[in-house]
């Protein structure tokens, strides 16, 4: 199904004019040898893709492309050890000779084809390269992709090169080809039989896959007897016609080389794609939500399907509609699909795929962002919120956390219980809880359907959850021994508060530390009255309604409960800061309106 659906995005490309000729690639090219019309040398061009230093692959071409088992030569662009004979680095050096003798010779068979002047001017330039050697420029690297300028005009994009190139690989039943005889087969995807690829004609690209294999990867391919049967070995366990291969590889490359249509997170790449109309904006969505509000404030387009007004009030209407999925009802009804691999070595794995609907996606993708509501905060990416989960992000994060995330966004599927492990792991081993992980617990206990959707957006004093209310606790008696030793003691700073001390044990079992922390806790308060009664009084009410909905403290507490207190703990920390912000902003006005009166 996905590599049907794929060929159909192929087809889908080829009627908008975007698709690449037959068995030609999108890949850096990152030098051009400029020739005369006769062959005569003129100078080395180093293309750039606009970045510095080592990210500087080259400016993107459309060049014929194979796939390589052993020395084959591809046509008019490759490497300096087929097309100038030499060696790289790490390169046998006995064998160069060789590939460069199998580059002229593919141009030989060009030139004999199409009798095309320009090829004709290269095999002349290469004829008298040993006797006439060129000078390299500064900064060539042998591994580096090359292809000629002939009299101003490239050879790759000529249209009688194209149709030679092509010409080489279609094998028609009745006439199999001169040189490997194909194997015959039902095409997995056409159902029809005929003749079927040997092996993949294009790899997915290795810098499109995270960690993926450079040279490229195989998407079908089999390297074990484990994986054939009937005696069939390689890809002709899988039969795939030859024209069919080449559209689903140029399709998923070019998916995985637009930022519209793919999402990379960690070691998963996400690839979104629709059969008629254009591809919503989900990776905007998913990768920065911030982004996309900023753009419907200032009243700018988010999709080319959807309309934006500069009116103020149409603005509010459409920035609320990303959370009621309405934001998706100007777009045509349209299937969506959505595919997530990832690398294993020269293969490609498919880790998640999906078959729904713009409109089905979008109603979910609404819920997802409804679960991320939470005091104080923005809407948040998706590597935002699974980088919460570890402590070391970039060598931790494994695909199944992501494709969890995504299938949560995408398919209103539940998020998994581990993530509340991960989360309460994460929160004991910082002793604090992060505006991401707080709103990562508050999405899974809702997607476990453990709380609603309108519950626990902000700080619920009467709030039945023991584990609410010793989160709100801790933050309470943290404040409390702030107050006593900074704010009216002689202190400058804690520098260990009781929340590094007590927050690992007293979120997991609580009744071990209970008797300490309030010892701690009555000490400060005794040491706020004596310096400021009203501070005293309102400190000591509120501890005491909390300690009013604690009837028994629990022994332990399950990851469920942890999540309860990590998020009583925050409610509390950003409802005092709101509380102090408010203080802070009547003060101010106060002082404001007095001036004025002054000044009257």
């Amino acid at each position: 199904m996905l590599l049907e659906q794929l060929v159909a995005y192929a087809d889908k490309l080829e009627r908008q004019g975007k698709s690449l000729p037959f068995m030609y690639q999108a890949a850096a090219v990152k030098w051009l040898i400029h020739l005369d019309s006769d062959g005569m040398f003129q100078r080395f061009e180093m293309t750039s893709n606009g970045l510095e230093g080592k990210k500087n692959a080259g400016k993107v071409f459309q060049i014929p492309h194979l796939s390589r088992q052993g020395a084959k030569a591809k046509l008019l662009c490759d490497d300096a050890p087929y097309v100038l004979g030499i060696a790289r680095e790490k390169d046998d050096a006995s064998k160069v000779p060789h590939k460069h003798q199998l580059f002229k010779q593919e141009l030989l068979e060009c030139w004999e084809e199409t009798q095309l002047p320009e090829v004709k001017a290269i095999l002349s330039f290469l004829e008298m390269l040993p006797s006439d050697p060129i000078m390299l420029p500064e900064g060539f690297t042998p591994s580096e992709s090359i292809t000629f300028v002939v009299g101003g005009v490239l050879p790759i994009e000529n249209l009688s090169i194209k149709s030679y190139w092509a010409s080489k690989f279609i094998t028609d039943e009745d006439e199999p080809g001169s040189k490997d005889k194909p194997a015959y087969a039902e095409c997995l995807i056409s159902g029809q039989y005929g003749p079927v690829m040997r092996i993949e004609p294009l790899k997915i690209k290795g810098g499109a896959i995270p960690d993926g294999q450079t040279s490229g990867m195989n998407l079908v391919s089999t390297d074990k007897d484990a994986f054939s049967s009937y005696g069939l070995k390689a890809v002709s366990s899988a039969p795939i016609r030859l024209t069919l291969a080449v559209k689903y590889a140029n399709a998923l490359n070019t998916l995985l080389r637009d930022p519209i249509t793919h999402l990379r997170v960690g070691p998963a790449v996400y690839a979104f794609w629709t059969k008629e109309g254009e591809t919503p904006p989900i990776v905007g969505f998913l990768k920065t939500p911030s982004d996309v509000f900023a753009k419907l404030r200032a009243g700018q387009s988010i999709q080319a399907d959807i309309p934006v007004s500069v009116d103020s009030e149409q603005v509010k209407k459409q920035i609320s509609s990303v959370f009621t999925g309405n934001v998706f009802s100007h777009l045509k009804p349209d299937d969506f699909y959505a595919a997530c691999f990832s690398a294993s070595g020269s293969r490609v794995v498919l880790r998640d795929y999906l078959t729904s609907t713009v409109k089905s996606v979008g109603e979910n993708l609404a819920r997802y962002f409804a679960t991320q509501n939470l005091i104080d905060t923005q809407p948040m990416g998706v590597f935002e919120l699974t980088a919460s989960l570890y402590r070391d992000v970039n060598k931790e994060l494994t695909t199944s956390t992501v494709t969890a995330l995504l299938e949560n966004a995408l398919k209103g599927k539940p998020l998994p219980y581990t993530y509340l492990v991960r989360l309460a792991n994460r929160n004991r081993a910082e002793q604090r809880i992060t505006k991401p992980r707080a709103v990562l617990t508050r999405m899974t206990l809702i997607s476990m359907e453990v709380i609603s959707m309108e519950e626990l957006v902000a700080l619920e004093t009467e709030h039945s959850n023991v584990g609410y209310q010793l989160g709100r606790l801790m933050a309470v008696i943290e404040n409390l021994q702030w107050l006593a030793l900074v704010k009216y003691g002689s202190s400058s700073k804690i520098n260990s508060t009781v929340t590094d001390r007590f927050y690992a044990s007293f979120s997991s079992t609580p009744v071990l530390v209970f008797a300490n922390i309030m010892a701690g806790a009555q000490d400060h308060l005794s040491r706020i009255r004596k310096s400021n009664g009203e501070a005293f009084a309102g400190e000591d009410k509120r501890l005491g309604r909390i300690l009013g909905m604690v009837q028994n403290i629990p022994e332990v507490l399950t990851p469920v409960e942890q999540a309860f207190f990590s998020l009583g703990y925050y409610h509390e920390k950003v409802d005092r800061f709101a509380r102090i912000q408010d203080a802070k902003d009547n003060r101010s006005l106060d002082s404001e309106t007095e001036s004025l009166g002054a000044q009257a």
